[in-house]
C-alpha cells in the first residue's frame, strides 16, 4: 500500500549558513551563539557554485571546472623549503603503490584540515600540478607527483613544500582505503549494522568514500508502513493491534529492514536517529501505535541523507512525537482558568533535539562564566515562550471511525498514522515569542510562526557540537576527542557549500575521520564503544543472512524476562531521554577515574549480562528448531556460510572474529574460543548438518558474549 507521507518538505532544499530571515533582534547575551557569515564565506561560496555547476566533482578529474590559474610562484615550486605545518605519519609508505593518489590526499586534508582547506573543492590542473583552491581561506593545495605544496596565509603567501606523498600515505590510506578484511569490517560495523563477505568486497573494492556515495544513491527501502500493512499489521481484527498489543510490532519491520535492506547506511544513522529525537512505542493515547511508530521510523530514514533543519520539522510535526511530548492538542493560554500552553515539547525541543541545556565550545566542551559556572542555554522564560508556537496543533482526521470488537468504542482508521498533525488557528495562541534573545511577532499565522522558531534553534551555534558529539557516540566512539566532535561539528555548520546541516556531510565527517579510521584507536583504553544490545541482534541478523519463517519478523522475548530480556529494545526507550544518558560515567571504574563518558553501560549489570548470553544462546539454537520456538521467535538462519568450517574450529572462529568483531579478538581469545569448542570433541565432514549447525551456534554464542567482541573498536 503506498500513500502521502508527511510533511511536505523537500529533504533535499539548501539551507544556507545564515541567520533566520524576517525576526526582530532584540538585545541579549545568547546573541553570540547565532552563527556569522563572512563576506569571504559568501564569496567562496559562490566561487564553488560557479565552479561546480552547484554539484561536487571533487576528485572527478574534470578539467571542465572553472578555478583561479595556479599562481605564478608555483613555477619555482621545486626550490620551496620544506616544512611540515601539516602533521605526518612518523612511518613511511614502503613503496609507490602504496601511494595516495591527489585526489585522496587532497580530500583527507580537506577532512582533517578543515580550517585550511575547508569544503571539498574540484581538482584543478597546471602543468604538472593537480590542485585546489580555497577561496574562503585564500590556500591552495597542490601535488605534483610525489610532492605536496601548499600557498596562502599559513605560508606567508610563499610557496612551501609540506612533505612528499611517501609522508602522508599511511595516514590518508587508512581512512581512504581498506587494507586488508579486518579495516573494511571494522569500517561496516560503524556505517552498518553488520557486514557480509560480500560487503567486505565491496568496501574493499570501492574505497571508504565511494562506498558511502554509492550508499547515499540509494532509494529509499520499502517504507515499513507499507510493510506492515501488507503483512497484517493494519488489520481490524481479535489481535486488536489498534490497542496496546500492537505497540511493540514496528519492530518487525526493522529486523526485516536491518537484515536485508540494500540501503544499509541509511538504516544505521536512522537507527542512531532514534535514539536522539527520541520516540517511544510506550506512548499513550494513541491507537495504532504499531503504525505510528512505523512511519516515525520511516521518517527517519527518508531525512537521514538530507538536512537537519527538515528533520527537525518533519519530527515536530509527526505524530507520534505529537502524542509522546504533548503537542498533539497543546492549546493556547485562557485567562479565565489560567491555562498556559504546555511546555513539555517546548523544552524538549531545545534540551534535547538541538541546543542542549548548556552553551558548547566548538569541540563540545562547555563554555564556562566568569564564575567557572556552566552557561546555560535558555530560561524558563524561553520556555514558556517558545510553547506558544506549538499550540493550535492536533492529529490530521478525516472523521472515519470503526467501533473496536473488545472496547466497542469508535477508533480512528490507520491512515492518520502517518499524516503530519495540522493546525488549527482557533486553538493557537497568537502572542509575541521572545526566545533565545530573538522575536517572533504576535500573529496568527502558526505555520509561519513555527518556522521562524524552528529556523532559531537551527541557527543556534550549539547544535553543531551537540548533535556531532551524540551521533559519533551512537556509530563509533562513547568518548569521543575534543579534536574530533569539532571536525564533525565543522561539517555541520558548513558542508563546504554554505550549507548547514546537511546530514551527508555529517555522516561522512564521522566515518572518514582518522579517530574512526586509524589503527591507534584499537590499542587505545578510551576508544571504542560498548555494542548496544538492539545493534547486537541487528548484527546477528544481517551477519548470518537470517531470514523469517512466516514473514512476519518476531525476535524479541517480552520485555523484563528474568532469563533472556537483554535490556534494549529498538523504538521503546522508556522516556525521551533514551535508554541512557550522553553524559554517563560509569561509577567507580577506570573510565571514571579517567572522566571517560560509556552511555551505553548504563543499561548494564549482572542480570543484563547473563540475560544477554542466555538470549543470544536461545536464538542461535533455536533459529534451526522450529518445533521448539515460542511465538517471540519467528527468525532462523541455516548458517550457511559457517557451517563448511565447523570441522576446522581456527578457521570457524577466525570467520566469525572476522564478521562478528572486525578482527579485534586477540590471539589468546581465539586460543581459548577454539579450546572450549575442542571440549565437544572433534566435528567430522561427514557427520550431519545439524552437528555442524549446533557446534557453528556454540561458537557463535561464545564469540558474541566476549568482552573484546562485546567492546567495539
Amino acid at each position: 500500500m503506498s500513500g502521502p507521507t508527511s510533511p511536505a518538505i523537500d529533504p533535499a532544499a539548501p539551507h544556507a549558513v545564515v541567520p533566520a530571515e524576517g525576526l526582530e533582534e532584540v538585545g541579549s547575551a545568547q546573541q553570540s551563539d547565532q552563527p556569522v557569515v563572512t563576506a569571504a564565506a559568501v564569496a567562496w561560496a559562490t566561487v564553488s557554485l560557479v565552479a561546480c555547476g552547484g554539484g561536487d566533482t571533487a576528485g572527478t578529474g574534470s578539467s571542465d571546472v572553472s578555478a583561479p590559474a595556479l599562481p605564478a610562484d608555483f613555477s619555482q615550486a621545486r626550490k620551496a623549503p620544506t616544512r611540515r605545518i601539516l602533521g605526518r605519519s612518523s612511518a613511511q609508505a614502503a613503496d609507490s603503490a602504496s601511494l595516495p593518489s591527489a585526489s585522496e590526499l587532497m580530500d583527507w586534508a580537506e577532512r582533517t584540515y578543515g580550517h585550511f582547506f575547508p569544503g571539498h573543492m574540484p581538482n584543478a590542473f597546471a602543468a604538472q600540478y593537480t590542485y585546489r583552491y580555497y577561496a574562503a581561506t585564500g590556500n591552495y593545495l597542490a601535488v605534483d607527483g610525489t610532492d605536496v605544496y601548499v600557498l596562502g596565509p599559513p605560508t606567508g603567501g610563499a610557496v612551501l613544500r609540506v612533505g612528499s606523498m611517501a609522508d602522508f600515505a599511511p595516514l590518508v590510506l587508512a581512512s581512504s582505503r581498506a587494507g586488508s578484511d579486518e579495516a573494511a569490517a571494522r569500517f561496516l560495523q560503524q556505517a552498518q549494522v553488520g557486514c557480509r563477505r560480500d560487503e567486505l568486497a565491496a568496501v574493499r573494492s570501492m574505497g571508504y568514500a565511494a562506498w558511502l556515495d554509492a550508499q547515499m544513491a540509494l532509494p529509499l527501502t520499502e517504507r515499513a508502513w507499507d510493510w506492515m500493512v501488507v503483512k497484517g499489521f493494519g488489520n481490524i481484527d481479535e489481535r486488536a493491534l489498534y490497542d496496546t498489543p500492537g505497540s511493540y510490532t514496528c519492530e518487525y519491520a526493522l529486523a526485516w529492514q536491518m537484515a536485508h535492506a540494500p540501503d544499509a547506511l541509511r538504516k544505521r544513522v536512522a537507527l542512531a536517529l532514534s535514539e536522539y529525537f527520541v520516540v517511544s512505542a510506550l506512548v499513550a493515547q494513541m491507537s495504532w501505535t504499531g503504525l505510528a511508530m512505523a512511519h516515525y521510523w520511516d521518517q527517519l530514514n527518508e531525512y537521514a541523507f538530507g538536512n537537519f533543519r527538515d528533520l527537525l520539522e518533519a519530527m515536530t510535526l509527526n505524530p507520534a512525537m505529537g502524542a509522546w511530548l504533548n503537542t498533539r492538542g497543546n492549546l493556547k493560554e485562557e485567562a479565565a482558568t489560567g491555562r498556559v500552553p504546555d511546555e513539555n515539547y517546548a523544552r524538549e525541543v531545545m534540551q534535547l533535539f538541538t541546543i542542549g541545556l548548556v552553551r558548547l565550545n566548538r569541540d563540545g566542551s562547555v563554555k564556562m562564566d566568569a564564575n567557572g559556572q556552566p552557561m546555560p542555554t535558555f530560561t524558563q522564560d524561553d520556555v514558556s515562550n517558545l510553547a506558544r508556537v506549538f499550540t493550535g496543533y492536533d492529529f490530521w482526521d478525516d472523521g472515519r471511525r470503526f467501533i473496536a470488537p473488545v472496547t466497542n468504542n469508535g477508533r480512528p482508521y490507520q491512515e492518520y498514522t502517518r499524516r503530519a498533525m495540522v493546525w488549527d488557528v482557533s486553538k493557537h495562541s497568537t502572542l509575541q515569542v521572545r526566545v533565545l534573545g530573538r522575536t517572533i511577532p504576535a500573529g496568527s499565522n502558526g505555520p509561519a510562526r513555527l518556522t521562524a522558531a524552528l529556523d532559531i534553534l537551527f541557527q543556534h551555534a550549539n547544535v553543531g557540537p551537540f548533535f556531532a558529539r551524540q551521533m559519533i557516540q551512537r556509530l563509533v566512539s562513547s568518548n569521543p576527542s575534543p579534536g574530533y566532535v569539532q571536525r564533525v561539528a565543522a561539517a555541520f555548520d558548513d558542508n563546504g557549500f554554505g550549507v548547514r546541516g546537511d546530514l551527508k556531510a555529517v555522516w561522512k565527517a564521522i566515518l572518514l575521520d582518522d579517530e574512526a579510521r586509524s589503527a591507534s584507536g584499537l590499542a587505545s583504553t578510551t576508544h571504542g564503544k560498548l555494542r548496544e544490545p538492539m545493534v547486537r541482534v541487528f548484527q546477528w541478523l544481517r551477519s548470518f543472512n537470517v531470514q523469517s519463517r512466516s514473514g512476519g519478523w518476531a525476535f524479541s522475548p517480552p520485555v523484563g524476562d528474568p532469563l533472556i530480556w537483554y535490556g534494549q529494545r529498538p523504538l521503546a526507550s522508556p522516556s525521551v531521554f533514551n535508554y541512557f544518558r550522553p553524559g554517563y560515567v560509569p561509577p567507580g571504574t577506570a573510565l571514571a577515574a579517567a572522566g571517560a563518558t560509556a552511555p551505553e553501560f548504563q543499561i548494564v549489570n549482572e542480570s543484563s549480562v547473563s540475560q544477554w548470553v542466555n538470549y543470544i544462546d536461545i536464538l542461535n539454537v533455536l533459529s534451526g528448531v522450529p518445533s521448539l520456538a515460542p511465538p517471540w521467535h519467528d527468525v532462523y538462519t541455516d548458517f550457511a556460510e559457517e557451517a563448511p568450517l565447523a570441522a576446522d574450529l581456527p578457521a570457524l572462529v577466525n570467520h566469525l572474529n572476522l564478521v562478528l568483531a572486525a578482527g579485534q579478538l586477540s590471539a589468546v581469545t581465539l586460543q581459548r574460543i577454539v579450546g572450549i569448542l575442542q571440549l565437544g570433541g572433534a566435528v567430522q565432514p561427514s557427520q550431519t548438518e545439524e552437528v555442524k549447525r549446533l557446534r557453528v551456534v556454540a561458537a557463535v554464542t561464545i564469540v558474541m558474549s566476549c568482552a573484546e567482541y562485546l567492546v567495539q573498536k
